[in-house]
């Protein structure tokens, strides 16, 4: 796998994750098989980490988002992405405006964050 990673401090808010880390997500949302060919730490959001990961056998890119771990967020930020995962129906009559959900995992049984 090819990875870019934008470079942060051990204490910054957003941190990223390792090539083993990414592989076991895709796996997870994917199937077992899923093979990573890059993953591309993209930067300017404030409170998720977002990569674009190019798979095999995928002809367009996925975007992989990933929370914050739960001890670095403030009360008020907890369970935000899912919070914003539960909002999708709502949105509804503009989906077609809106990307597409793939999957979602909030266990945190992969990497200890949603």
């Amino acid at each position: 796998m090819e990875l870019h990673v934008i470079e942060r401090s051990a204490n910054a808010f957003q941190q990223g994750l390792t090539e083993r880390q990414i592989l076991a997500v895709a796996r997870r949302a994917f199937g077992p098989g899923t093979e990573v060919r890059s993953a591309t730490e993209l930067g300017g959001g404030m409170y998720n980490t977002t990569y674009r990961i190019d798979l095999a056998g995928r002809e367009e890119p996925v975007v992989l988002r990933v929370a914050p771990e739960p001890d670095r967020q403030f009360h008020s930020e907890q369970e935000l992405m899912r919070a914003e995962y539960a909002s999708v129906p709502w949105l509804a009559p503009i989906s077609d405006l809106m990307p597409r959900v793939l999957a979602a995992d909030f266990t945190q049984a992969v990497i200890g964050r949603d």
